[in-house]
């Protein structure tokens, strides 16, 4: 057996560390890179034990020099979740996938007949789009049921910072996986799921050396884990058939007029009920699959873009095209970068602004039915963007939507948009989606000062509306311990309980605590 030492590098790092977006840096002392065995073997147990190594490896020299380690896929996190001043460990490389074999499954599985043909098992740097892309293929005939919108993360890397989903009957892209291969440390391996929902046997953890736990409280906190329980290696997700999506994007009224955010607007973004509504009534007779209405909150009167997805049945004769498709302004996206500082200067651009970067930022043009994957596969990246989230109950998005046209009065106005998503429930302890239906704005534009004041405002105006809410872990957020007590409530808790379970090391809790857990309570 090779000694493998060659997939373990190590670069100190003498620049600043900065994030896909370059909004995040940090000065760290290193890098970690694990690489895939050189000569490619087939993804199983033996080369997972042999990745597994290299990674425990790794965390072995870093906790003998006592200092932090936080795994980092694509950096495409936009808030600090991923900093740290120690360690990283670049497991981007890591990109294994392979479908799970039925009579792998537990016979206590309680999926369905289809669900048992569409279960994966991932290596933890698997791209999001690599993953669409994979299991959507003639080969498998598979999607997932939601994922975020730009998908160049990877999936341990999206799922562990709770990234919502974007259809209307499914929870967020973490809701897929129904168990976790976690290395809590430099000596301790975990197969973690659902005491309520057992999916493999026994056999597979014990191929790879991992204690099986099967405690809804352990599996639920480790789903959306901030990178707090250790390193996830690999997890298993229950995909759906492949199916495709007829888009209507719409701005404006059969008349040509545009669409506003009026009384029949807000009643369907409250209710979710189509018929009502005078031009999205008449569109298709179906229940969409997906709906996201884009609020300019800088013209007068507000107006609103809106895109309808709708399911329909597998096309044979369909040949999906991942390729990406560029903005005007080219990769790079330098325009916002400069004009972001610009509008610092001239605020009064800003409503001008925000029309340009809103047909920029969210595709508005018509388009043939596509795949999932090829409707949310991977974008190119656009530097310097500004994005935070809130999320709230349905009942409350209209309270919720005015409260941050209030802020943008009063600080801006500022060069955003307002996309709206609706998210089913998750039992992921720390989710996002934590409300029945899940209301999430997305606020989206140019990083610049203006729009970091409008992110920091949000949080006390939504505690002054009295308005439950979340906010998205891997975007600008105002978390603190207090409000994510008020959030999550005995969550929060069972959270820290299971993360004390999990690594009963007060050098191993350490090694994988940061400052943005520190600032929120998240280190116990």
């Amino acid at each position: 057996m090779p000694d493998d030492n060659d997939m373990l590098e190590w670069h100190p790092q003498t620049d600043p560390w900065r994030n896909w977006h370059e909004t995040v840096s940090a000065d760290i002392e290193g890098v970690y890179i694990v690489r895939y065995p050189e000569d490619n073997p087939r993804y199983g147990s033996d080369t997972i034990n042999r990745c597994t190594r290299q990674i425990q490896r790794a965390l072995t020299q870093a906790k003998s020099n006592g200092i932090e380690a936080r795994v980092v896929g694509r950096g495409w996190s936009l808030s600090e979740a991923p900093v740290t001043n120690g360690a990283m460990l670049d497991l981007s490389r890591l990109s294994g996938m392979k479908p799970i074999r039925e009579n792998q499954l537990d016979p206590a599985y309680p999926g369905d007949a289809d669900a048992k043909k569409g279960m994966w098992l991932v290596q933890c740097g698997a791209f999001v789009s690599e993953i669409n892309r994979t299991i959507e293929s003639t080969s498998f005939k598979r999607s997932f049921h939601t994922t975020g919108a730009a998908n160049g993360q990877t999936i341990a890397g999206a799922t562990s910072t709770g990234t919502h989903g974007s259809a209307l009957g499914f929870g967020a892209l973490h809701d897929h996986i129904v168990a976790i291969h976690l290395l809590a440390g430099d000596n301790k391996q975990y197969w973690l799921e659902r005491a309520s929902h057992p999916v493999m046997k026994a056999s597979l953890p014990a191929s790879i050396g991992a204690e099986l736990k099967r405690d809804d409280d352990l599996f639920n906190a480790a789903l959306v884990g901030l990178g707090a329980f250790g390193v996830i290696h690999n997890v298993v997700i229950e995909t759906r058939p492949r199916f495709l999506l007829d888009t209507i994007n719409r701005d404006a009224d059969l008349a040509g007029a545009k669409l506003k955010f009026d009384g029949p607007m807000r009643d369907v973004i409250k209710t979710l009920d189509f018929a009502n509504h005078p031009l999205l009534g008449s569109l298709d007779a179906r229940q969409p699959y997906f709906f996201q209405p884009i609020i300019d909150p800088n013209t007068n009167p507000v107006e609103v873009l809106v895109t309808l997805m709708y399911e329909r049945a597998w096309d044979p004769a369909h040949r999906p095209d991942y390729r990406m498709t560029e903005s005007q302004f080219g990769p790079g996206y330098d325009f916002l970068s400069v004009i972001g500082q610009l509008l610092e200067l001239f605020t009064p651009a800003v409503p001008f602004f925000s029309s340009v970067a809103r047909d920029q930022l969210f595709d508005t043009k018509a388009r043939p039915p596509r795949s999932w994957g090829e409707a949310f596969g991977y974008k190119a990246p656009r530097t310097k963007v500004a994005s935070g989230t809130v999320a709230v109950p349905l009942d409350r998005a209209l309270d919720a939507l005015d409260a941050l046209m209030e802020i943008n009065a009063d600080v801006g106005p500022t060069p955003v948009v307002f996309g709206c998503r609706y998210v089913k429930k998750s039992p992921a302890l720390l989710a996002m989606n934590r409300f029945d239906t899940t209301f999430v704005v997305s606020i989206d534009g140019v990083f610049n000062n203006t729009t970091l004041a409008f992110f920091d405002a949000i949080p006390a105006k939504m505690e002054a509306a009295g308005i439950p809410f979340t906010q998205h872990w891997g975007k600008t957020n105002g978390m603190n311990a207090a409000r994510i007590q008020n959030s999550y409530g005995a969550d929060f808790a069972s959270w820290k309980s299971a993360r004390a379970q999990l690594l009963p090391d007060p050098a191993d809790r350490a090694m994988f605590t940061n400052k943005y857990m520190r600032d929120r309570g998240l280190d116990g």
